[in-house]
């Protein structure tokens, strides 16, 4: 059985079950316009993007139980982000450098095709090894795991950051040079993001150690977001266990924004503000896109970890969705968020602005 042969029988599989089993799940407590998995568990957003005049949104899925599992990514299309179509299953673990997970990643249009950079998870003799891989589609929703993955490896990591924890990219276009943020953490459990370089995002290679955390901002960082906005530039990260401070980083895993400048020669982010993205208890992995507007618009997913779901306890066979999405703006140093319009209107929703009292 060829590549091709093997990843089309796994997810053939996922949707076959998906087919046959989602008039299961139990209706009572699902939402009405917050995307949801047919059925099973759902966490990070991936692939986040505006291509062929849809909104597509890919996410960690395991369709098979209402709990964490082998994951899988979850596709779904919208014109406005309320009605979602769902969409085959576009990625399963079928391959040895996946075997035990496809991890969050993140999509790119290049020359009419479309790209997911996603991490592959294996597991040998009880140590996680995690690389970077590619799929490619013509369509949009068939997907072809490149011959050569993975195409970031230990080789290409080297020292610069843990073979053990090393997820989560996020690609994207810099001038005519195509590059990945990917998070990793030093031998000192400190947060570290990594930024590779490609001229055709399949070659890749090492660039620079784009920013660093101290002892105080968590022992790992997962899916990491590098983009301009309004003169500024602008990464986002979820730490993981960061020390609270004041009122912020009071949930059991956290978001930040970190605000500054980019010195491409270099590849550093010189950081002017770190700040919390939100104060909620179900608020994790935001990733962005640019909407069909040019706007940056954020989505997360709404729910935690270590946290008791309610709908698998039930038995309701599905847990988790994802945040309505949120459009992005830097004033005075920080991240404001406003919610996104074609939402709002087409729910006739008001938005009114309170003073809030310490």
């Amino acid at each position: 059985m060829n590549l091709t042969e093997k990843r089309k029988d796994t997810i053939e599989q996922a949707n076959h079950f998906i087919a046959q089993s989602k008039h299961q799940v139990n209706q009572q407590y699902r939402h009405q316009y917050h995307l949801m998995a047919p059925i099973g568990w759902i966490n990070d957003p991936n692939g986040f993007i505006f291509f062929q005049g849809a909104y597509h949104l890919f996410y960690q899925y395991y369709p098979y139980d209402s709990q964490w599992g082998p994951m899988h990514w979850g596709h779904a299309k919208s014109t406005d982000m309320i009605h979602w179509e769902h969409l085959p299953v576009a990625l399963a673990p079928d391959q040895w450098y996946d075997k035990d997970g496809c991890f969050s990643g993140s999509a790119l249009e290049k020359d009419g095709l479309l790209y997911l950079m996603y991490t592959g998870h294996r597991i040998e003799e009880g140590k996680t090894y995690q690389t970077q891989c590619i799929a490619m589609s013509k369509d949009g929703i068939h997907f072809e795991k490149l011959e050569n993955n993975p195409v970031i490896g230990e080789s290409i990591l080297g020292k610069e950051g843990s073979i053990h924890d090393f997820r989560d990219p996020k690609v994207f276009v810099h001038g005519e040079t195509y590059f990945a943020v990917v998070a990793t953490k030093t031998e000192h459990d400190r947060g570290r993001i990594l930024l590779f370089s490609s001229e055709d995002c399949i070659n890749w290679q090492f660039y620079s150690v784009l920013l660093e955390g101290d002892a105080s901002q968590g022992i790992m960082w997962e899916c990491p977001d590098l983009f301009h906005l309004d003169g500024k530039d602008v990464l986002i990260l979820s730490p993981i266990q960061i020390e609270k401070n004041g009122y912020e980083y009071h949930n059991i895993s956290s978001t930040m924004a970190c605000i500054g400048k980019m010195d491409w020669q270099t590849g550093k982010l010189e950081v002017e503000t770190y700040h919390e993205i939100d104060f909620g208890l179900d608020f994790y992995a935001p990733q962005t896109t640019l909407g069909a507007d040019n706007q940056r618009i954020m989505i997360a997913w709404m729910q935690m970890w270590a946290r008791t779901l309610p709908t698998h306890v039930l038995g309701h066979r599905w847990a988790g969705s994802m945040t309505l999405p949120r459009t992005l703006h830097v004033r005075n140093g920080r991240l404001v968020q406003e919610p996104f319009a074609q939402i709002f209107d087409a729910l006739n929703l008001q938005l009114n602005e309170e003073q809030i009292i310490e």
